[in-house]
């Protein structure tokens, strides 16, 4: 069986809802978004869930209620995209037929690229942000735990939510502070070469760091997770050593990488990513593709803001390229990385492609304020939902 569309975008993600919500505002018709999962979730919430300060039934809604009036929607799970024949193949046998692909299938989580992680998290105080159904269990860890090492990893690979670690990290401080009469000890186990690629952030987050007594180590990646015994194995990137440390609590950022679906597609380039220029999110080999989002390898942080900045870039040069026009839009690679420092403390990062501060703001956002922090929490997910995902901001 196989059906003829005139746009399929994969993906019911943030990139492809707002995309899709863009392009029915435009008159496009035709339009189908497909995605095997039965929630739509705003996951930039789950470290504050994690850090109590946010319960996570407010961070997901049904799919069916964010599909956009004028797209067709089908549950499925993307097996093969095959650019050159326009087919795209789907886990219950059925294939679909496109004039124009849009490609927004996120991040894959490797948890299994880990040593001992898949068997303990969720138990022995593992934990990790980055799915539903252990985001409780992050939170009870943290109320239980009373000494010992706290550890909270960041690993070498790109990651979505590019600074969730360190939201967690902070607030797992002032939790520790308000709660605790003797606060565990506080490590980050970052395996990047440094705290933030933008020099103005990296100086403001170190000095958060030093101010709080939290213990870093730049380039220790986390290769194996012994649970029953509370162990987590590190490797020091730069001389190759590697060695074991007890834990208390271990807060697991997984290593990512691309879908397996895009790797294996002739869309990837050689790390596996999806191959678009960096300005019109167009594919580089195949005209009528164009993919935005975690899935690419738009050298950027990995933010639902990038993502909210490259869905009118996308769809404007996507419009064009139907109509046989100029690509004219530019994404110029902007995030905003919203960093709690505290509960009701943050700061905010915002840059481009140069790696240079583009602040919106008439504030220095690399300094803790208030207004940050209730932005980060109350202001940025109504814009999400109802903004964003409506093709409206």
């Amino acid at each position: 069986m196989s059906k003829q569309y005139k746009v399929v975008i994969l993906g019911g993600g943030s990139g492809g809802i707002s995309t899709a919500s863009r392009l029915v505002k435009a008159g496009i018709k035709d339009i189908l978004i497909v995605d095997h999962a039965d929630y739509h979730a705003y996951q930039p919430a789950w470290p504050l869930v994690g850090s109590g300060a946010e319960t996570k039934e407010h961070t997901r809604k049904k799919m069916k209620k964010v599909i956009p009036k004028g797209a067709d929607f089908i549950q499925q799970k993307v097996t093969a995209i095959q650019p050159v024949e326009r087919i795209i193949r789907l886990d219950n046998n059925s294939q679909l037929n496109y004039e124009y692909l849009v490609v927004a299938l996120g991040i894959q989580l490797d948890f299994d690229k880990i040593d001992g992680l898949t068997e303990t998290l969720g138990k022995n105080q593992v934990c990790t942000n980055y799915l539903y159904d252990y985001v409780d269990y992050t939170y009870q860890s943290l109320k239980k735990v009373k000494t010992g090492n706290v550890i909270v990893t960041k690993p070498a690979t790109p990651i979505k939510g590019g600074v969730a670690p360190e939201n967690s990290l902070f607030t797992f401080d002032e939790f520790f502070k308000k709660n605790k009469k003797n606060r565990p000890d506080l490590i980050l186990k970052n395996a990047h070469d440094t705290l933030f690629p933008v020099e103005k952030y990296r100086r403001q987050i170190e000095q958060y760091i030093k101010q709080k007594g939290i213990s870093y180590d730049l380039q220790h990646d986390l290769i194996a997770v012994d649970g029953p015994n509370q162990m987590a194995t590190f490797k020091n990137l730069r001389t190759g050593e590697q060695y074991s440390m007890p834990f208390d609590m271990l807060l697991v950022t997984p290593p990512m990488s691309a879908p397996d679906v895009v790797k294996q597609s002739s869309l990837s380039d050689e790390n596996g990513w999806l191959d678009v220029d960096m300005y019109t999110l167009q594919h580089v080999r195949h005209q009528n593709v164009f993919a935005l989002g975690d899935c690419t390898n738009l050298p950027t942080v990995k933010m639902g803001a990038a993502v909210r900045k490259q869905a009118p870039v996308l769809a404007k040069n996507l419009i064009a390229q139907i109509k046989g026009k100029k690509l004219k839009a530019r994404y110029d690679g902007l995030t905003v990385c919203p960093i709690a420092t505290e509960y009701g403390q943050a700061i905010m990062a915002e840059f481009g492609y140069d790696m240079k501060p583009k602040e919106s703001m008439p504030i220095d956002q690399s300094k803790t304020n208030p207004l940050l922090y209730q932005l980060k929490k109350r202001g940025i997910p109504l814009m999400y939902w109802q903004g964003m995902l409506k093709g409206r901001s």
